[in-house]
C-alpha cells in the first residue's frame, strides 16, 4: 500500500514538472503587435529627404524666370521669361534652409524654403519672396519656350506675313507676361504722342499659338 502510494505521486510531481515546463516555453516568446509593426512602417514627415523640397525638372518663378532643378539635388540654372537669358546655380540644404550660389562661388544668397504641394516659397533673406510653380518633369536639355523678345519679334513677323497694310515698315512690337503666365502682345506703330496699334495677339509661350484681339486661331511659327 505505501509502494503504490509513494509511485503516485512520483507520476504526480512528473506531470506537474512537464506542465510548468511547457508553461514557461510558451511566455518567454511573446508574440508581436501587428499595430505596432504597421506605424513603423509609415514614413514620418520629419523622414522626407530635404532633396525632395526641389524636385527635379522645371519650376516657374513670379520674379519671371524658370528654374531648372537637376536631378543630383544640388545644382541648375535660371531663364529669364524676357529674353531667355540666365545663370548657373549650385545650392545646400539645412532642413528648410538653402544656400545658393548664383553664377559662382562668391555669390551666395541664403533663403527658408516653404513647400505646399506643387508650390515653393522662397523667403530670401533681404525680406524679398520668390514663388514658384512646378511646371514639368523635363529639365533644361529638354524644355522649350520663347521668350517674351522671341514672341514679339515673331508676332511682328507674323503680321506682316498675314496683312497688307502699306506700314509694315513702320510697325514693331512689345509683349509683356499676363498673371495666366500667357503673354500678350501688341503690334503697332508709334505715333509719338500714342501707339497705333494694329493688332493684339495672346500667345502660350510653349507652343507659340494662341488668339488674334477678333479670337481667331494663330500660330506664329507659321
Amino acid at each position: 500500500m505505501k509502494k503504490s502510494f509513494s509511485a503516485g505521486l512520483v507520476c504526480l510531481s512528473a506531470v506537474m514538472a512537464l506542465a510548468l515546463a511547457a508553461c514557461g516555453t510558451q511566455t518567454a516568446t511573446p508574440s508581436a503587435s501587428p499595430s505596432a509593426v504597421a506605424e513603423s512602417a509609415v514614413p514620418t514627415d520629419s523622414e522626407t529627404p530635404e532633396a525632395s523640397l526641389f524636385t527635379a525638372g522645371t519650376w516657374l518663378s513670379d520674379a519671371g524666370q524658370y528654374y531648372f532643378f537637376d536631378s543630383d539635388g544640388a545644382s541648375g540654372r535660371t531663364a529669364s521669361l524676357e529674353d531667355g537669358t540666365g545663370v548657373s546655380f549650385s545650392y545646400t540644404l539645412n532642413g528648410s534652409e538653402a544656400v545658393f550660389s548664383m553664377g559662382g562661388e562668391g555669390n551666395e544668397t541664403k533663403c527658408t524654403v516653404t513647400r505646399d504641394g506643387d508650390a515653393l516659397t522662397l523667403a530670401w533673406d533681404g525680406g524679398v519672396s520668390e514663388n514658384l510653380s512646378y511646371v514639368s518633369d523635363k529639365g533644361s536639355d529638354e524644355f522649350t519656350f520663347y521668350s517674351n523678345r522671341d514672341i514679339a519679334d515673331m508676332a511682328l513677323a507674323y503680321y506682316r506675313a498675314h496683312n497688307s497694310s502699306g506700314d509694315g515698315d513702320n510697325l514693331t512690337s512689345a509683349a509683356e507676361t499676363n498673371a495666366d503666365g500667357s503673354v500678350s502682345v501688341q503690334v503697332y506703330t508709334n505715333m509719338g504722342d500714342h501707339n497705333s496699334t494694329a493688332e493684339w495677339y495672346t500667345i502660350d509661350r510653349n507652343t507659340a499659338t494662341g488668339t488674334d484681339s477678333s479670337g481667331n486661331e494663330v500660330d506664329l511659327k507659321s
